[in-house]
């Protein structure tokens, strides 16, 4: 029997979904997929592929933690930077993209608090909001005021340094270098300047975006927006790929995500949502899905310190993890146990663990370590 004969119709499927990205001769690819489908395991593939060297090509994400797992996972096949710190060597590498700055001006995170106050004793009035009129990129603004006061102090804080860039690239005063393939994650967490930067991107170089409107989670914090990405999808521009399989949970966890978005789309809360496939994979999670094909309700009377029933119950499903699944956590580098939940309990739950000598990284995912935790505000 070939080995195409041998998949099953799942992988067969996610082949021909891969496959479809790999071939296609279109210089701008939009991937939109939902959690645990692939994608990072698809820019390995795309690069592998690329014609080049490694410095030729780049990968622009959200956060550092976003970073760090790339650069692991993509081990030398490209630069991986966040959008904001390569738009802080644009800066250090070009002259006419820092204008007044000197070219060893510093990275100060807080200098905008800083420019706020200067505004309220200069001006003797509240200070507008430059940072988001900087994010949404509003021709009425402030903004002058405050790129000059980062001039006075030679320094720059991260929304300038893509603003500054983004002004001096649409203004004709510099032009971006081109790649032979320019990688975007998380498009959904990106606000109306950086999605322009990014525009910018895709004029001069082959770019894939990947993102999920599912998945827009700062909307909230920083003018992100989920339309950024659902505008690229109807707007015809980009060629549109889907990743159909989550590969990474159980059955009842994917079963589970769709139950939500239906009730979510009955209820008339995801107008306007990009419909995607996300389906369960049996050939790589059949067996974890036999094994746990529920998800526990527990309900407590009480959760405090002195009355730790989450704690204690946590604890014991934790004895419960058979051994082999831990060997395979280590062995994998990530985390055997993933507390989500919101303070104070998690401090709490973190404590009792700790009490009974379960060894945690609380604020982050380590590469390596028993349990990792998250505040589950956003």
């Amino acid at each position: 029997m070939g080995e195409d004969q041998a998949m099953s119709a799942e992988e067969a499927e996610l082949k021909v979904a891969i496959e479809r990205v790999l071939s296609s001769p279109s210089r701008k690819k939009l991937v939109v997929a939902g959690p645990g489908t692939g994608k990072t395991s698809l820019f390995r593939q795309m690069l592998e592929l690329a014609d080049g060297e490694p410095d030729r090509c780049i990968v622009l994400t959200f956060i550092n933690n976003l970073k760090d797992d790339l650069e692991d996972e993509l081990s030398g096949l490209a630069e991986v930077f966040t959008l904001h710190s390569y738009c802080l060597g644009l800066l250090y590498r070009n002259a006419t993209l820092r204008a007044r700055l000197s070219k060893s001006f510093r990275c100060c995170p807080g200098l905008g608090s800083l420019i706020r106050e200067d505004w309220e004793i200069i001006e003797k009035c509240k200070a507008p909001h430059f940072i988001r009129e900087m994010r949404n990129i509003e021709e009425e603004n402030h903004i002058p005021f405050y790129l000059a006061r980062g001039e006075y102090y030679d320094a720059v804080d991260f929304d300038d340094t893509v603003y500054r860039v983004y002004e001096g690239l649409t203004s004709g005063g510099a032009v971006l270098d081109s790649y032979d393939l320019v990688l975007v994650d998380e498009y959904q967490d990106f606000n109306r300047l950086e999605a322009g930067f990014i525009d910018l991107l895709g004029q001069e170089s082959p770019i894939l975006i990947a993102g999920d409107d599912d998945q827009a989670l700062f909307s909230q914090l920083r003018d992100s927006s989920w339309n950024y990405i659902r505008l690229l999808h109807q707007a015809g521009e980009y060629e549109v790929f889907n990743l159909p399989f989550c590969i990474r949970c159980p059955k009842v966890v994917v079963d589970a995500v769709s139950d939500v978005l239906a009730r979510a789309q009955e209820l008339h809360r995801l107008e306007g949502r990009i419909e995607k496939p996300y389906k369960h994979f049996p050939p790589l999670k059949g067996a974890d899905s036999a094994m746990y094909s529920k998800i526990a309700l527990v309900e407590t009377t009480v959760q405090r310190e002195t009355a730790n029933y989450m704690g204690r119950y946590i604890e014991q499903a934790i004895a419960n993890i058979p051994g082999d699944e831990i060997e395979e956590a280590a062995a994998g580098g990530y985390p055997a146990v993933l507390v989500i939940v919101a303070q104070p309990y998690r401090s709490q739950i973190i404590s009792h663990l700790e009490s009974v000598q379960y060894a945690s990284t609380q604020g982050e995912i380590p590469r390596t370590s028993w349990i990792a935790s998250w505040d589950c505000r956003f």
